[in-house]
């Protein structure tokens, strides 16, 4: 496949990524590897088919090139599109849960991001496939345990009920979410 590379977008410890032109006409990311070799995170994306996740598009030895994501990252929304981010996020985290993909840095502001439409997951490359994948207590312990505007106790019942019950857990999670959300706009 070809392409033009238009524009260096990111670059981390392990690769870097550009906006590229492919042959069609149509824009894509290419993620290029630094130091890893890219078949466990092109495993994953194609298992993915973008749910929550870049589509994959194309391979080569050092490279995946993907659908491209354009949005904003958590850090950078008003606490309004922050807070319903964070809903679809967690809904995001437990179906990847329910699939067994664990992604592992949804953690970081920068690999959540708001595209306007939906909310998509970036940067697969430590991901794995696991019988206890935990993205949905990730971003909860993450995100919702170090907010002053979230009763600690409530949040760690939610994390607890989430092992046993996750879709319970979800459901109120989303309520707890949109009385902060509403608190706040």
């Amino acid at each position: 496949m070809r392409y033009d590379v238009i524009e260096k977008i990111g670059e981390g410890n392990r690769g870097e990524v550009y906006k590229v032109l492919l042959e069609n006409g149509k824009l894509a990311a290419l993620k290029w590897s630094k130091n890893y070799a890219v078949d466990k995170e092109w495993e994953i994306l194609n298992f993915l088919k973008g749910r929550y996740a870049p589509k994959p598009i194309f391979r080569g030895n050092r490279y995946i090139v993907m659908e491209l994501i354009e949005g904003k990252a958590l850090k950078e929304l008003t606490q309004k599109d922050y807070y319903r981010t964070l809903k679809e996020a967690l809904k995001g985290a437990c179906e990847l849960d329910r699939l067994g993909v664990f992604h592992k840095q949804l953690g970081r502001y920068y690999h959540i991001i708001n595209t306007g439409k939906k909310v998509k997951f970036l940067d697969f490359e430590r991901a794995v496939f696991t019988e206890n994948p935990r993205n949905f207590l990730q971003i909860a312990g993450y995100y919702l345990q170090r907010d002053e505007n979230f009763d600690k106790k409530e949040i760690n019942y939610l994390i607890s009920l989430y092992k046993q019950k996750p879709l319970e857990a979800l459901e109120k999670t989303v309520k707890v979410l949109d009385a902060v959300a509403d608190k706040k706009i």
